[in-house]
């Protein structure tokens, strides 16, 4: 029988906040925006607990912190709305990504965009980017579950036309991370927000700087069959 072809990278799969764009401040700032209205502080615990989303869980965690004054609803939408405004006013690359995202671009690399943040809030950051970059944009409005469920990007490489396994996925929190390997993908994972779950097929950047197209291949190809 005739050997099968090695598996090569077909696809690139992209997480929205804190690895493409660096939104994790406008989400720091909204936060506190909204606790404050109902006079409670948000730390830098608050902050971890709820980076990676999905929103029904940061609604739920806002509002038993505020002694559930609001619903979970309530904080979830009020939320949305204030990242909305400050994403359509402009957003900056998180570090490093600009770089690589139009060098993948311009070597016709395929790329789709998985966040368990909102379908509004998609449109609203990428705007500016080209959504003609991507083959496919991935939102919690798009899936039954969100990260941790590896439904978004299994769902992405399933539009792209590609195998889950002929994908690499960067991610940056302990939450979608978790999604990432779940699919069965090489990832990615950027350290910068702390520990990362362990895997054989994680490989652990402290940034996207100085990474290049390259590197993908030579880290895919290292651990696509580990």
């Amino acid at each position: 029988m005739p050997l099968e072809p090695p598996t090569s990278l077909k696809a690139i799969l992209w997480d929205m906040d804190g690895t493409l764009i660096n939104s994790e401040p406008l989400w720091v700032e909204a936060e506190c925006e909204l606790m404050a209205s109902f006079d409670t502080t948000w730390d830098e615990i608050d902050q971890k607990n709820c980076l990676g989303g999905p929103m029904p869980r940061v609604g739920t965690y806002m509002a038993k912190k505020t002694n559930n004054r609001e619903s979970a609803e309530y904080f979830a939408v009020e939320l949305i709305s204030k990242m909305e405004q400050k994403l359509l006013e402009g957003v900056a690359y998180a570090d490093g990504a600009k770089e690589l995202f139009d060098e993948c671009f311009t070597n016709k690399i395929s790329m789709a965009l998985v966040t368990a943040s909102s379908r509004v809030l998609v449109n609203a950051a990428i705007a500016s980017i080209g959504f003609e970059r991507f083959v496919a944009t991935i939102s919690s409005d798009d899936v039954k579950e969100s990260k941790p469920s590896p439904e978004g990007y299994l769902k992405a490489a399933e539009v792209i036309g590609v195998k889950i396994s002929e994908c690499l996925i960067l991610e940056d929190s302990y939450v979608g991370v978790s999604a990432a390997i779940a699919s069965g993908a090489v990832v990615i994972g950027i350290s910068l927000s702390g520990e990362l779950p362990k895997s054989s097929k994680l490989h652990v950047v402290p940034s996207l700087s100085n990474i290049g197209l390259p590197q993908l291949h030579e880290i895919y190809s290292r651990l696509v069959n580990a």
